[in-house]
């Protein structure tokens, strides 16, 4: 019969022989981290195969969380594995402990939606642990197939900025307007401008110039035409047909002459010439000014994607995990051992409370409902015979204070007494003194 407060005879024995229990055996060393009550557990050993295998697993996940946080933090440092094994070892206790308060909280027989509820949260914990576990691990088990993907990836980033930087600063003239240029326009192309600009301007002089030249040779060569045809007497639509000097010839030549005095072809001529001449001096400096800003243009480009090669020489744990994605998005294959392995991360993560539902209630669990129980009614036993023998031992102290209180105003009214007698007595005397003393004096 097992005995509320103290358990059965085996857990007196147990009692009995502390040596014993101090023994830790593997059974006793798995046991601990499923928060079980070893003197409770001696009067159902029967109950410690249970146990001994749910500390097993709360062993193994910590286990695997050491692992996975190893795996990140060799991912994020360059340190020898030796180094963190600590870390490791750390955190793999934190989860241990974490499982061991987790199954510790469902012991007992209580029943209802309170437990169920604590069932959910638990479980809502454990899903978020296993998932922390999962994914370093997944990161270092697919870690060259991403370290290929994200050295892919960087490469596009710096041909795309390459080629960026090359189109937002071309040889000659400015950007082209449909790209976005923010942040890559690079200084050192301003001398190539100007005389780019200055080159336009010329030509553009000179088209008009040519342009102007044409024009008034052509009128010329009309006028010169109309003279002659005027004065050899060419009869045609514009002319009147009578050869000589007549006044219509001399008009068409009063007219040409008049025209050549306000069109100076020879100047427009040399203009010309002079601008093609300086568009031609020009032309050799825009190309030593364009061979200087390539240079220029050259040496910064070169000099900005080695900053991001720079930049991407190191490759972190959030742009694996990134990577995980993108990998996980083009190949079903690793989608599918992605989320393979997260969900076998979460279940053995969650495990330790699955196997403590699964068991059901179980005979420890109502012995140490009963433990609990009966060491809350003897503590509150407890409690209320030292709250009435501290009240008792203060009121009896009250009776003695009452009784001393009294005996002294007692003695003190008799003192009272004896004083008021003791003046009484004088008073009479001394009035009886008094009227012996008076017929003397008559």
């Amino acid at each position: 019969m097992v005995d509320i407060l103290h358990g059965s005879k085996a857990a007196e024995q147990h009692r009995r022989h502390p040596r014993r229990r101090e023994r830790l055996t593997l059974g006793t060393f798995l046991r601990r981290f499923t928060g079980v009550d070893e003197k409770i557990l001696a009067s159902v050993p029967q109950e410690r195969s249970r146990y001994t295998s749910l500390g097993g697993v709360v062993v193994s996940t910590a286990l695997i969380a050491g692992a996975s946080i190893l795996g990140a933090l060799t991912l994020l440092s360059q340190v020898s594995p030796l180094y963190l094994v600590p870390i490791a070892v750390l955190w793999g206790l934190i989860i241990a402990n974490v499982d061991r308060f987790l199954i510790t909280s469902l012991h007992g027989d209580n029943d209802g939606w309170s437990r169920w509820g604590n069932v959910l949260i638990r479980l809502a914990l454990a899903v978020v642990i296993g998932i922390f576990i999962a994914e370093p691990l997944t990161l270092k088990i697919f870690q060259e197939r991403l370290d290929r993907q994200i050295m892919v990836e960087r490469d596009q980033a710096i041909s795309l900025t390459e080629s960026r930087y090359k189109q937002c600063n071309p040889l000659r003239g400015s950007a082209p307007s449909g790209v976005d240029c923010t942040g890559y326009l690079l200084d050192g192309g301003d001398q190539a401008l100007t005389v780019e600009g200055n080159m336009m301007q010329k030509q553009d002089n000179l088209k008009a110039a040519e342009s102007r030249l044409a024009a008034d040779m052509e009128e010329q060569g009309h006028r010169e035409r109309l003279r002659n045809q005027e004065c050899y007497g060419e009869d045609t639509d514009e002319t009147t047909g009578v050869p000589g000097n007549g006044p219509e010839c001399q008009s068409r030549k009063d007219e040409l002459t008049t025209f050549l005095a306000n069109h100076d072809i020879p100047q427009q001529k040399a203009k010309v010439a002079d601008l093609k001449e300086e568009i031609g001096l020009l032309a050799a400096d825009r190309a030593s000014a364009e061979k200087e800003r390539a240079e220029t243009f050259s040496k910064k480009i070169a000099e900005h994607v080695e900053e991001k090669k720079r930049a991407y020489a190191d490759i972190g744990l959030l742009d694996r995990w990134e990577a995980l994605g993108t990998v996980a998005g083009q190949s079903g294959m690793v989608n599918f051992a992605h989320w393979l392995l997260r969900i076998i991360f979460v279940l053995l993560d969650c495990m330790p409370i699955i196997s403590k539902m699964l068991n059901g209630k179980t005979e420890y669990d109502r012995l140490l409902t009963q433990e609990l129980r009966a060491g809350s009614a003897c503590h509150e036993a407890e409690l209320n015979f030292t709250t009435r023998q501290t009240t008792g031992d203060y009121e009896i102290r009250l009776r003695m204070e009452e009784s001393r209180l009294k005996a002294e105003r007692g003695r003190i009214d008799r003192d009272q007494r004896v004083d008021e007698a003791s003046r009484d007595d004088e008073i009479d005397r001394l009035a009886r003194t008094f009227m012996t003393s008076m017929p003397t004096q008559r």
